[in-house]
């Protein structure tokens, strides 16, 4: 059986949620209020000490049934027979108790048809035993007193079921918000690692590059220049020392991931090549990449084929028909558009996902943004990832 402090979990707010505790309260004060009306009706009527015996019997019911809910529920049946057996008539005070005690009883845990199946056969004993008939056309209050008994547990049990199982979907959709949240943020975590392999390959090569300058420059030091060279030498170490830690970064981020090790950045032909590559796996592009190479850095080229990649992998998911691809040069700019025909599970505007989240983190790793729309038929993704002032705009390479 629960207990009373299962129906309290939850935030306070919801009716629903302090409904059970309210109807309770309100029947502990109902029965408080008749177990003093019987006694003062005993008292009044000059009743024996033994008459006093069913209204302690129902008190020893409701304190009994929090810890030991089964002899409470014993207590009660034993009640309205009590009553009659000792000649405390009418019974009608004790049988309407052994009614609220039904509803109480339920609502803490008790199985309804057990508990309404006996308050009522006792109820019905107690009163046909007091009538001395069960024969409805004669009087019904046999059949009233069993009656109620059994709605009365129904109704507590009701209630019961009811927050329950609100308290249940209310867990549930916590839970899936927070599942929901954490393959969202894991999306995030794992994108951004990439995006650190990434700027780290750029970085590990600008690095070896400046490392052979000052290589060279210092062979192209004239004779007597000793403290120049020496100046280089130790710039070299310096630099040769940053090196190795980006290797060493690079082979703790690199771990499991022993495809990309010796990739370099990704240029015009190899976007391309991805291009092909989804179309070599069946869909129909239509596609328009200029060759932007030059307009951007390492880390901005690598985030333009990533973006491509993924807005590609979006539209195989969640499209249908030919998409249209594009990465066009703009003034100070470089532009990825793809756009798809929605499917019938387009995910692509709901969340379902986390490409369009590692898309944004990409654009926003090199400076640029992601946009995105909807109508009732096309989905498009447009990334906008900005080039260096300095470059002119080339002319255009289509395919």
């Amino acid at each position: 059986m629960g207990t009373a402090g299962d129906l309290r979990a939850g935030p306070r707010g919801a009716v629903w949620k302090v409904l059970p505790r309210a109807l309770e309260s309100a029947v502990l004060v109902i029965l408080v209020l008749a177990a003093g009306t019987e006694i003062v009706t005993a008292a009044v009527g000059a009743a024996t000490v033994v008459q006093y015996a069913p209204v302690a019997v129902i008190v020893a019911a409701v304190i009994a049934g929090y810890r030991y809910p089964y002899i409470g529920l014993v207590l009660a049946c034993a009640a309205p027979l009590l009553a009659v057996w000792v000649g405390r008539a009418p019974t009608t005070g004790i049988w309407s108790m052994a009614c609220f005690l039904a509803f109480l009883f339920t609502l803490r845990g008790l199985p309804a048809l057990l508990t309404g199946a006996a308050i009522a056969l006792a109820n019905f004993g107690a009163v046909a035993w007091e009538l001395g008939t069960i024969d409805v056309n004669t009087d019904a209050t046999a059949s009233i007193a069993a009656f109620a008994a059994v709605v009365c547990a129904a109704i507590g049990s009701a209630v019961r079921g009811n927050h329950r199982y609100r308290l249940e979907s209310e867990r549930r959709v916590l839970e899936a918000e927070t599942t929901r949240r954490t393959a969202v943020e894991r999306g995030v975590a794992q994108e951004r690692l990439r995006i650190a392999r990434d700027l780290h390959d750029s970085v590990g090569h600008q690095i070896a590059v400046v490392n052979m300058r000052l290589g060279a420059a210092e062979v192209h030091l004239p004779d007597g220049a000793e403290e120049a060279r020496a100046d280089l030498a130790d710039a070299r170490e310096g630099v040769q020392a940053v090196l190795r830690e980006t290797q060493q970064i690079l082979a703790v981020l690199r771990v499991g991931e022993g495809d990309e090790r010796s990739r370099p950045a990704p240029g015009h032909a190899t976007l391309r090549q991805l291009v092909e590559t989804f179309r070599n796996a069946g869909m129909s592009i239509e596609a328009s990449v200029e060759d932007v190479t030059n307009a951007l850095s390492a880390s901005a080229n690598v985030a333009v084929y990533r973006i491509l990649q993924e807005a590609l992998t979006n539209a195989q998911k969640h499209g249908t028909g030919t998409i249209s691809a594009a990465v066009r040069r703009r003034d100070d700019s470089v532009e990825i558009e793809v756009v798809n025909i929605r499917g019938a599970r387009d995910l692509s505007t709901s969340g379902g996902g986390n490409g369009l989240v590692g898309m944004g983190e990409r654009a926003g790793s090199v400076g640029g943004t992601l946009t995105t729309r909807a109508d009732e038929r096309l989905f498009w993704a447009t990334a906008s990832i900005p080039v260096e002032k300095s470059i002119p705009v080339e002319k255009e390479s289509r395919r």
